[in-house]
């Protein structure tokens, strides 16, 4: 850990010095880039827990996604903030939003089922961690959806409405800035294991590839979402057999 925040103090501070960002925003960009996937990374390779409280987890993870979503939207929208976030906000056409959304959702719902195709014809499993984090009871799958919601919102806010903006503003492309905030969101999901870093790295790029062909943050918003709650509550079965 002490690796990671070292790592992650020199990255902002080279932002800081060598691009247009302010001191908090290359500090809340380095640690979504390079912080959070290397706490990720570090959290993986610890021994595994036997047990997993689920309500626990949800509501955990939930809260730590949103104070990540309010503190990238604050940093965003404030004074110094990347200038293309306030752009990706608007919202002008719900019709179309909902349209481009629902499209996505087809999208990632077809990679969860080619990856999972390709798990099992090459014998690999979902992670431990991954089997025993899907919801079960009402109650569970009530806090799951919840989650679901917290994650499509603060993430995408995050690593796409923000991270993208910031990498942009601190002097990359916009391609770069796609490519740059995948990566990092796949490696936040190390605990899915190789496969799903892979996996969630090509989600992202899908979803940072539509922000920018759409210039809207709220379909990407909406498919997120949905994607979540039909792999957690309707298609986990398939999913992890």
């Amino acid at each position: 850990m002490r690796v990671v925040s070292l790592i992650c103090c020199i990255t902002a501070s080279i932002l800081f010095i060598n691009s247009n960002l302010n001191l908090l925003n290359a500090f809340f960009l380095s640690i979504l880039l390079v912080g959070l996937p290397g706490m990720a990374i570090t959290q993986m390779r610890m021994p595994n827990v036997s047990v997993i409280s689920r309500k626990e987890a949800y509501l955990t993870s939930g809260m730590a996604i949103i104070l990540m979503g309010s503190l990238a939207l604050g940093l965003g929208l404030g004074a110094g903030g990347p200038t293309g976030m306030s752009h990706y906000i608007r919202l002008e056409n719900w019709p179309r939003e909902i349209l481009i959304g629902l499209v996505l959702t087809i999208l990632g719902i077809g990679l969860l089922m080619a990856f999972s195709f390709l798990r099992r014809i090459s014998g690999s499993k979902e992670t431990e961690i991954v089997a025993q984090l899907m919801p079960v009871t009402s109650e569970e799958k009530l806090l799951f959806s919840g989650l679901s919601v917290c994650a499509g919102l603060g993430e995408e806010v995050a690593y796409r409405g923000y991270a993208i903006s910031a990498v942009v503003m601190a002097g990359g492309s916009a391609p770069f800035a796609a490519i740059v905030t995948s990566v990092a969101f796949g490696l936040v999901h190390s605990y899915q294991g190789f496969i799903g870093i892979f996996r969630t790295g090509i989600f992202g790029l899908i979803m940072g590839s539509a922000l920018l062909y759409t210039e809207s943050l709220w379909s990407l918003v909406l498919a997120h979402t949905l994607i979540d709650l039909l792999a957690g509550l309707v298609l986990t079965k398939k999913l992890l057999d």
